[in-house]
């Protein structure tokens, strides 16, 4: 068989520079990272390099191979320049890269022709890769861009919905489906709007805006009986603005009415001392002030025991810096700008009785609809130091009761806006089922984002999701988004979403074509053609060692991140 370039020869540095570019930018990274949660998230430029350069004969023209990889520079001459600048304290005037990021780049037609042309050599008419453990998709997707009849597999259900999301339908579709996202997506909100709307108090001051809930976990201390709220510490900002804790004391050391409040305060002197560290608890009664051993704090939180306890609100508020110049001082408005603020909870944030009224009504009909995750979390996971340990044994334990009112409403919205979208012979159309798909994703975004596992990040004053760390970990205080707010919440993941399918439609560079029908959402194996560059797409769900709906020597090139073997 003839040598092929990988074999050869590869531009590893410039290819490790662009892969490190591609991901440096938090704020400008790829669509296909966002969409969904994901943990091995492969550079596309070094995606595409490996697809390539798996295709090409071993002396095909180097030049316009990184040009087809989008490298129309050096990057690694640029990054010399940055990194010297930064030591002489200087910056630069413009971009410091002569191009645009690669992974932007779409081959265009005479690079296209160029791949089928060397691939021609080869005896290959129409080149085909296929990667059997796919993941999240970045290998598929640069073999679709790079005009290949695409095969993708995993054995993780959850990995090939976000395949079938980042390449298949947009794919597709094209800007069809993100018409149709935008016009479902609205409906949900509005019904969303209209069912919980009761159960997110206003602020106090109607300049300002809630948008963040924090939360301690509690238990009692064995030795006074007081109310204990546990955090690693009282941090909200690094400005430092934080909460000090105002023990109770009630008749003294026996009472069960001890509990502790709340003040914000304005600096990191004046914040109250940690209550939990390495798994033991700190009773902060000054006539207690004992050390509750970590076991007696499983102890408690497995037997029911634990609680929690609102200990701040974050808010924004509506500031006037000034007014537009106008000849007319009629017509002149004012200049908004949004400042981000805390207090203490008041007695009007506890609606914690009619949050658990409408569960009470609403979980007999949830549970037999399987609306809400009721099963219990299997023993051997591998999480049970997270939550098993603290008394969460099933998956609903892990949200609060208003973060299982607001997901469990969202489900049955999401359920309505499905079968509403249906013919009168139960048919829907590919385009709306991609939509609702993307819904579905908006939905488990509000469940990375809005669990009992979410934490407060003082640092960058955001709430970070459940995957914060690669594992179910139990948090001792949580953030719980105030959902309803424009532009964050569900809004948030809706518009997340709506931006990053635009993104991806354009990178894939197709228009909607005609697909066969599908069957359900998720079929086990789908095929569509993306018409820019009449590639065709199969993704299926199962073993890697058992794709049986590929014919023999059907692929040419198999494209493998090997996945990590677990035993």
């Amino acid at each position: 068989m003839t040598k092929r370039l990988i074999e050869e020869w590869l531009p590893i540095a410039e290819i490790g520079e662009e892969s490190m570019r591609e991901r440096r930018s938090m704020t400008a990274l790829p669509p296909i990272y966002y969409l969904h949660v994901w943990w091995a998230r492969r550079p596309l430029v070094a995606s595409r390099a490996a697809v390539l350069a798996s295709l090409l004969p071993a002396d095909a023209d180097r030049a316009t191979f990184k040009h087809m990889l989008g490298i129309h520079g050096d990057p690694v001459a640029s990054r010399k320049r940055i990194d010297a600048a930064k030591r002489e304290g200087e910056r630069f005037d413009g971009e410091a890269y002569t191009y645009k990021r690669a992974f932007t780049y779409h081959p265009n037609e005479k690079e296209e022709f160029w791949l089928l042309e060397e691939t021609q050599k080869l005896g290959i008419e129409k080149p085909s890769v296929l990667d059997p453990t796919s993941g999240g998709g970045a290998i598929p997707f640069e073999a679709l861009r790079l005009g290949c009849n695409t095969y993708a597999n995993d054995i993780n259900p959850v990995a090939v919905l976000v395949q079938k999301a980042t390449y298949e339908w947009p794919s597709a579709f094209g800007p069809a489906v993100i018409a149709e996202f935008r016009r479902l997506a609205d409906e949900f909100v509005r019904r969303r709007e209209e069912r919980l709307s009761s159960y997110y108090p206003l602020e106090p001051s109607p300049d300002c805006i809630s948008t963040n809930y924090l939360w301690a976990r509690t238990i009692h201390c064995p030795y006074c009986a007081g109310k204990v709220p546990l955090s690693p510490n009282w941090k909200l900002a690094p400005d430092g603005t934080g909460v000090r804790v105002l023990p109770q004391l009630g008749t003294g050391p026996g009472d069960g009415s001890r509990h502790c409040r709340f003040e914000i305060v304005a600096s990191a002197k004046e914040q109250s001392e940690n209550t939990v560290k390495g798994g033991d608890a700190t009773c902060p009664y000054p006539d207690c002030g004992r050390v509750i051993d970590g076991d007696q704090v499983k102890a408690q939180a497995q037997a029911g025991g634990m609680g929690e306890q609102l200990f701040a609100v974050v808010f924004k508020k509506q500031v006037i810096t000034g007014y537009t110049k106008s000849t007319n001082k009629k017509t002149s408005s004012a200049k908004i700008k949004w400042e981000r603020g805390y207090r203490a909870p008041q007695p009007e944030d506890n609606n914690g009785a009619a949050i658990d009224a409408a569960l009470s009504e609403k979980l007999p009909e949830w549970e037999a609809l399987d609306l809400v995750p009721n099963e219990a979390i299997d023993g051997p996971v591998n999480y049970e130091r997270g939550h098993i340990m603290y008394g969460m044994n099933k998956w609903r334990d892990f949200f609060a009761p208003r973060q299982l009112l607001l997901l469990g409403t969202c489900v049955e919205a999401f359920r309505e806006l499905a079968q509403e979208s249906a013919d009168g012979a139960g048919v829907t159309s590919e385009v709306t089922r991609a939509s609702l798909g993307y819904v579905a994703l908006s939905i488990d975004t509000l469940v990375n984002y809005n669990s009992r596992s979410c934490r407060w990040d003082s640092t960058i004053l955001r709430v970070r999701s459940v995957f914060d760390k690669h594992g179910f970990g139990f948090v001792a205080s949580y953030a719980e988004m105030a959902a309803l707010v424009d532009g964050i919440g569900c809004d948030w993941a809706i518009d997340k979403n709506f931006r990053c399918i635009t993104e991806i439609v354009e990178l894939l560079n197709t228009s909607r074509v005609s697909m066969p029908d599908a069957g359900p959402l998720f079929a086990s194996e789908t095929v569509c053609s993306p018409k820019s560059n009449n590639a065709s797409v199969v993704v299926s769900c199962g073993s890697g060692d058992s794709l049986s709906h590929l014919e023999s020597g059907g692929v040419d090139v198999v494209v493998i991140d090997r996945p990590t073997t677990i035993t």
